[in-house]
């Protein structure tokens, strides 16, 4: 959720979704997507980023651009810590421009802010 918008990318072929129920002409939009398993989503403007994915892909960190239908993909890359290796088990949490990541123990939020 981002102030008057939620984002979600439902299971099984995860459309990028965005629900503004103060739009009253238009308050859901779907756009194709073709990034699987994404556990967090972060909007701004028109880009996009998803993190999380399937198997060896559960570190991903994917970009792309909002055309009128679909989101296009620009970049993708693999999270790490600060000293290389990849993060070990996660909580994520996607909101608005934002995905907020922390590793176990669970002490410490990082964020991959993608207005920056």
């Amino acid at each position: 959720m981002s102030g008057t918008a939620a984002w979600a990318c439902p299971y099984t072929d995860f459309p990028l979704v965005e629900i503004r129920p103060n739009r009253p002409d238009r308050p859901v939009r779907v756009w194709a997507n073709r990034v699987r398993g994404a556990r967090a989503v972060a909007v701004h403007g028109e880009r996009v980023a998803f993190y999380g994915g399937y198997g060896e892909e559960r570190n991903r960190l994917a970009h792309g651009v909002l055309t009128e239908t679909s989101v296009e993909p620009t970049d993708v890359g693999l999270l790490t810590l600060p000293d290389g290796p990849p993060p070990g088990r996660t909580r994520v949490v996607g909101r608005g421009n934002r995905i907020y990541v922390q590793v176990e123990p669970f002490t410490a939020w990082g964020v991959f802010d993608l207005s920056s």
